[in-house]
């Protein structure tokens, strides 16, 4: 699943109790895992992506 906001595309994966939000750039990846309990449908997830200003 991916999110866009800003021009940068990043990669969701849903665990069993956490989402793990991924970004590329060259050779470094950035992972945040969020947990189910603020986010618990991607849905609400994609609203505390673009709500949020660490991504």
């Amino acid at each position: 699943m991916t999110i866009e906001k800003n021009g940068k595309i990043y990669t969701a994966k849903e665990n069993k109790a956490s989402w793990t939000v991924s970004a590329a750039a060259d050779r470094v990846t950035v992972s945040v895992k969020v947990p189910k309990d603020v986010c618990p449908t991607f849905d609400t997830l994609k609203a505390y992506v673009a709500a949020n200003d660490l991504f």
